[in-house]
């Protein structure tokens, strides 16, 4: 049941697939029997057969025509990525790595002049033996498969009803974009206070995506985050990560840092998180730049979750902070593309709390909060 409701989430929820389409499902020999089981929910949604690309060291190796009596005489009008979750490599502390390997680790920034995407596409984990283990060396499938149904609330009658959540999501990033906000600072009593300075030419945005056409789609299957882009010069003061986060496959229970002048300038942390902190930042100059501030609220379905051992979940638990490279999609004007941090690497940090407190100011001075006690204000004034 939970694997039927997670192909109803991915087709209907996150590509929101429509009828005509043709979908095009990359997968491993693990995930086959899943892949089939979308390609036939596909074609109950769109009429049509799909693609099922069969991938051996990241090289299709067999293309399959899945879920139809007939050859499919029309190119993919949507994408779908069910990697295999693999265990992390071990990391020899103090090696500059390369970018396949910072890959390897979910680590590598997306370029700062990444396109529109034309085609709606998401990316699929799939419950393991393996993501279990990452999440607790006792755990397992059945570990990893709880965390998806509870993100998710698979177990619910209601599993299908995210569109209220999406838009209300939309509505809050609209209602942050009219204010034309420039500076703000977070404070909390979990040890944090940070003044810094929206990047000009960016906006808030969401992990949810727009096509040229209207037509969204959520490429990461969940969301609840609106991010924007910082200037990289402008945070000054400390924070304290609140929640564990993953770097270079570990988990760091303990992280605080200073910040002047955009950049971390000294840290403290546990005796097995501080190495693993101090390559992060010696990867390239700008690792260490606070460049992203994401809000998350204490309420969602995520935030219940403690952590995911996915990045791209991660880090919609909770209000954070992204170091080294910020996502492109807040980057609106070339000269935002142009002035944002430019980083190798990125890594987002916890810092929400259900005493957290945003305050921000548009360019006639006039301040608003725009979050309290862990929450997005209704009203802002």
């Amino acid at each position: 049941m939970l694997m039927e409701r997670y192909a109803d989430i991915i087709l209907r929820n996150a590509l929101r697939l429509q009828k005509g389409d043709v979908l095009s499902i990359n997968t491993e020999e693990e995930n086959s029997s899943f892949a089939h089981l979308i390609a036939e929910k596909a074609r109950e949604i769109t009429g049509n057969g799909s693609y099922i690309q069969n991938i051996e060291n990241g090289k299709v190796i067999e293309t399959e025509e899945a879920a139809s009596d007939y050859a499919i005489e029309k190119k993919p009008t949507a994408l779908l990525y069910l990697p295999v979750y693999r265990s992390y490599m071990e990391i020899e502390k103090g090696k500059l790595l390369s970018a396949p390997e910072i890959q390897k680790f979910r680590h590598l920034a997306d370029p700062l002049d990444n396109p529109d995407p034309v085609l709606p596409f998401a990316s699929a984990p799939v419950p393991s033996d393996e993501w279990g283990h990452v999440l607790d060396e006792e755990g397992g499938l059945s570990l990893a498969s709880s965390l998806l149904s509870d993100l998710l609330g698979l177990g619910e009658d209601d599993y299908l009803n995210g569109g209220e959540d999406t838009d209300l999501l939309l509505y809050e990033k609209d209602r942050l974009n009219e204010m034309n906000l420039v500076k703000g600072r977070i404070a909390d009593e979990e040890g944090t206070d940070l003044e810094f300075s929206f990047l000009g030419g960016s906006a808030f945005a969401t992990t949810i995506m727009t096509l040229r056409n209207g037509r969204k789609f959520i490429p990461t299957i969940y969301a609840s985050d609106i991010f924007r882009a910082l200037e990289k010069t402008s945070a000054d003061g400390y924070f304290t990560a609140t929640r564990p986060f993953m770097l270079f496959g570990h988990i760091i229970h303990s992280f605080s840092a200073r910040v002047e002048k955009g950049r971390i300038t000294d840290y403290s942390a546990d005796d097995v998180s501080q190495p693993l902190i101090q390559m992060f930042l010696e990867q390239d100059s700008n690792a260490g730049v606070v460049s992203e501030l994401t809000l998350a609220e204490e309420s969602s379905h995520a935030s219940l979750i403690d952590y995911f051992a996915l990045p791209e979940w991660d880090r919609m638990r909770s209000t954070s902070l992204t170091l080294g490279g910020p996502k492109p999609e807040s980057l609106r004007t070339e000269e935002a593309r142009r002035n944002a941090n430019d980083s190798l690497l990125t890594l987002s940090v916890p810092i929400g709390s259900d005493t957290m407190e945003i305050t921000a100011s548009d360019a006639d001075g006039n301040e608003y909060i725009i979050m309290e006690d862990g929450f997005i204000k209704e009203d802002y004034q």
